[in-house]
Order: structure tokens, then sequence, then C-alpha cells
């Protein structure tokens, strides 16, 4: 896992690690006891074989204890999936456009419209994306960011981060989209607010930017 650069991105993380720590217990158990029952329960000659069929209390321990393990892991993860869905209010908002095989990204406020590219924005800012696609299903994946959302055409899908260190981020399609696939790549540019704004002087149209 990439380090995560926004708050997003530590919740899918803390999920991750407790699904993990649920998970790998029971992965450990029923390979031991596999392992176990290989070496111990091999045929031999004149073996005869087990006659039980059964073992009430042994079927309620299996089936309690994963399905607490489920809860625990089910309740941290929609708490994550609940905070993806419903973004706090943007402070900027960019169309994201995929295309075979690159990205397009549209600043509708400003005017701006950047083809293959990076993303600009700045630190410590809501960044709602609209996203969709012109050809085939596209999927933008920063990892940073804990954000990975299909852009699909005719459809308008959304996703939010909020980066809060400065810096350059790198990410890819995340969806097999033809044979450049694995060149199309994302990069997103992280700047101070004031940089952002003197960036958006010098990109946008010469008239006078929106207060």
């Amino acid at each position: 896992l990439q380090d995560p650069a926004t708050p997003l991105a530590r919740e899918v993380r803390n999920t991750f690690w407790i699904t993990m720590s649920m998970i790998m217990p029971f992965l450990l158990a029923a390979e031991g006891i596999l392992l176990y029952s290989i070496f111990k329960f091999r045929a031999r000659p004149g073996a005869q074989p087990a006659t039980f069929h059964e073992n009430l209390k042994l079927e309620i321990i299996w089936t309690i204890l994963p399905a607490i393990a489920l809860i625990i892991i089910a309740v941290p993860a929609f708490g994550t999936l609940k905070k993806m869905e419903v973004p706090p209010k943007s402070d900027l908002v960019v169309e994201v456009i995929g295309h075979q095989f690159f990205w397009e990204y549209r600043y509708p406020r400003y005017g701006i419209t950047l083809v293959d590219k990076p993303l600009v924005v700045p630190v410590d800012k809501v960044v709602t994306l609209n996203l969709t696609s012109v050809d085939v299903i596209h999927s933008w994946f920063v990892p940073a960011f804990g954000v990975k959302q299909d852009a699909t055409p005719g459809r308008i899908s959304n996703a939010w981060f909020k980066v809060e260190e400065a810096g350059t981020y790198q990410g890819q399609c995340a969806e097999l989209c033809g044979e450049l696939h694995a060149l199309m790549y994302i990069t997103v540019k992280v700047v101070e607010p004031e940089e952002f704004e003197e960036w958006l002087k010098k990109t946008a149209p010469k008239t006078e930017l929106p207060s």
C-alpha cells in the first residue's frame, strides 16, 4: 500500500489492516488443520475409517466466530464506503474524461482544459471529480488518495479527495481498456493555494476569473 495522502486513504488502509487481522487467524488455522490432517490421517495398511459424522459444539463455534469476524470487518468497511459516496462541500470541481489512452481534465468554473497533462489541484481543499469516458470503460486510480472510480461512456460517476501534503502523486488507469492500457498514466500535481491561483491566472483563458 502507498502511504496515504488523504483522510480517505487512511480510512481505506485502516479497513484493509482490520480485514487482514480478522482473516489471517482463520487462514492459518485452516491451513494448519489441513497440513496436520494430511500427515496424521494419511492412509495406512489396516486403517479403519472414522464413524462419527457430526460435532454440534464444533459446528456452533465455527459458525459464530466467522460471523463475529465479518461484523468486525463490515462496520468500518461500511463507514468508509459512506464517506466515499457522500463528499463534503467541494472547493473545486474537475470533469475527468477518459480516452484511449489518455485523460482529459476540465475545470468548468475557469474554462481550463488539460489534455494528457497532469491534473493540478490545491492542497487541503476538497476536490470533486465528475468522471465519464468517450470510448470504453476506464478507471481513475490514485492509490495515495484512496480513490478508484470508473469512467463509463454515457454515465457520470463521482469521486472526491482532500490531499494533505503538496507534491506529485502517480496513478494509472485500473480498467483494461485496450492495447496501450499499461501506458495510461495519471499524474496529480498538488500545490499550495497561492501557487494554484497563480497557475489559474497563467492557464485560464484571458478573461476575468470568477471571484
